[in-house]
């Protein structure tokens, strides 16, 4: 391996190795984003804007961009919208998670800086660019709300630790001014106060110490003035007493879900790599943040200060995902849309680590690190990449719903004020012409769904499950092709209405993880159908050949 590293140290190699991964991401970025907002997009992007457009005064433009959307005060998620519709006139959701993805390459010149002001040269970042783009977080990435508020709210805690690591008096006014702008650009960014305050035990920085408490608190307590939801906190802590070892397990899992490379497995298999990596990862920042706060240093460096303030914020959130979340379902700690904490934890932990080996073995360890990096990166491509293209062709099925039956992109018929919600922000920025459903939302060939039955039927073998919020089509023989042209969708025609739903590949692989036994699931969820007689057919697209099949089931929803 010592050989590799004056391969990898070239300046030429460096650069093309580190940009590699953000190209890879870029690719992969570009082939399956799609412009459709989903669910709380519609109050937090869409109808948000429309107020914030419409207020008639400063005052009242501040009450929109401060205003809860579920626990969280988005103020920059805002800001970037309403920048972006002045500029534009319009509003791209795929536009927007660009922008929201694109704070990842402003994470990696901040850890770039740090890097350099340590004196290590650059070719020591080369695995970070493989934590921060990868396909594992992929609900995240293709979500434009998501993208505004986690990778957002990373970014700017960042930047604040990056000003206040830089122990200046210039740089302390600058990280308050930014602080406070986090605190009202997503919950957490309230931890970053008390990490803020493990920056300055660091730097015996007493005055600054009390400064910064002082503001923090004041920010807190703006955070919740006038704070109308809470959504059952105090749940959390109690499962947690009476749940100790599954929520300290769910902290380890989600601590070290980076190695969560195979989501096929079933759940106890998919947590044991993470919940070692999690030991060994939180284990080691805590012994090297009590060296770091307890040791006395002459000179305190922009580096450790900058890697304990994000390595404290990173740690809390964990702990608060796994107290909030692992009692709703354990599954939560390795959910998609949360991962990029734990990717940038690796990234702070490696950083730290390379740091603390002698300048001797540091030639030695880097490729080992580089290489391992890049298979997890690899394989991470290789079974997620199959789980964002399911959900891009999921929410083009959804999408074709709510065009032609006004509801599949949220609401239901239990909820009709959310379904009604939805309809009217969807109309008022069409007429405004600032965005419209894509059309067609699948394919050219969707429109021959609304044709009278002509075609010759079909009676499949399949095990049809009548409950009463879904209705389940199972098919365990048919092995079904999955890509980027390709999807089959489960399609309920009534007289009135035609709804589909994704036909999804059998999530179970056996020990293999790379195997896939046959056959696919459609489940139709009730709430989102009107009562009817439908009879039951596939729709499928494909880069050589749309067609439908329909068959002689009919399912009855009340």
């Amino acid at each position: 391996m010592i050989r590799l590293f004056p391969f990898l140290s070239r300046p030429v190699t460096t650069i093309v190795l580190l940009l590699l991964p953000i190209a890879v991401f870029g690719v992969y970025f570009s082939l399956l984003c799609y412009n459709v907002p989903w669910f709380d997009e519609f109050e937090a992007v869409l109808d948000s804007l429309t107020k914030l457009v419409d207020a008639p005064t400063l005052a009242r433009k501040w009450a929109v961009l401060a205003r809860p959307n579920n626990e969280h005060r988005l103020v920059f998620a805002h800001l970037v919208v309403y920048a972006y519709n002045q500029l534009t006139g319009q509003v791209n959701f795929t536009h927007l998670m660009l922008l929201g993805n694109a704070t990842l390459g402003v994470l990696l010149w901040l850890f770039h800086q740090v890097l350099r002001s340590r004196g290590l040269p650059t070719v020591y970042l080369l695995p970070v660019p493989l934590f921060l783009f990868t396909a594992q977080n992929y609900l995240l990435t293709f979500t434009a709300l998501y993208t505004l508020q986690y990778l957002a709210i990373i970014i700017l805690v960042a930047f604040t630790f990056y000003l206040l690591a830089g122990n200046t008096r210039g740089r302390f006014v600058g990280a308050l001014s930014l602080g406070l702008f986090s605190t009202f650009s997503m919950g957490n960014g309230l931890l970053l106060w008390p990490a803020g305050v493990g920056i300055l035990l660091y730097q015996r920085q007493w005055y600054r110490l009390g400064g910064w408490i002082a503001v923090g608190v004041m920010a807190i307590k703006l955070y919740f003035y006038g704070y109308p939801v809470q959504q059952g906190n105090a749940d959390g802590f109690a499962y947690a007493l009476s749940h100790p070892l599954l929520t300290l397990r769910g902290f380890f899992v989600y601590a070290g879900s980076w190695l969560d490379i195979f989501p096929g497995w079933p759940l106890d298999w998919r947590a044991g790599l993470p919940l070692l990596g999690g030991l060994v990862v939180v284990g080691g920042l805590i012994g090297w943040g009590i060296r770091a706060l307890w040791k006395s240093s002459p000179q305190p460096t922009l580096f450790t200060g900058f890697l304990l303030g994000l390595a404290l914020f990173l740690l809390a959130n964990t702990a608060l995902i796994a107290l909030f979340r692992v009692r709703f379902q354990f599954l939560m700690v390795l959910w998609s849309t949360y991962r990029t904490y734990t990717l940038v934890l690796w990234a702070v932990a490696y950083l730290v680590w390379i740091d603390a080996l002698p300048a001797k073995s540091r030639p030695r360890w880097l490729p080992i690190a580089w290489l391992f990096a890049l298979a997890i990166n690899g394989v991470s491509y290789y079974t997620y990449v199959p789980e964002a293209i399911e959900r891009q062709a999921w929410l083009q099925g959804v999408t074709f719903d709510q065009a032609h039956n006004g509801i599949g992109l949220g609401g239901s018929r239990q909820f009709p004020y959310l379904t009604n919600y939805i309809n009217t922000t969807l109309a008022d920025v069409r007429q405004r012409g600032w965005y419209t459903l894509p059309q067609p939302a699948i394919a050219v060939s969707e429109s021959r769904l609304f044709q009278p039955v002509t075609d010759s039927l079909a009676t499949p073998t399949w095990i049809i499950v009548q409950r009463p919020d879904y209705v389940t089509v199972e098919n365990r023989e048919t092995e079904l092709v999955v890509g980027r042209h390709e999807a089959t969708y489960l399609v309920c025609q009534s007289s009135q209405h035609t709804y589909v739903m994704l036909v999804t590949r059998n999530h179970q692989f056996g020990r293999n993880p790379f195997h896939r036994l046959p056959g696919w699931t459609a489940a139709m969820p009730t709430a989102i159908t009107e009562p009817g007689h439908y009879r039951l057919g596939l729709y499928t697209k494909s880069s050589h050949h749309d067609g439908i099949v329909w068959t002689n089931h009919y399912i009855r929803i009340e």
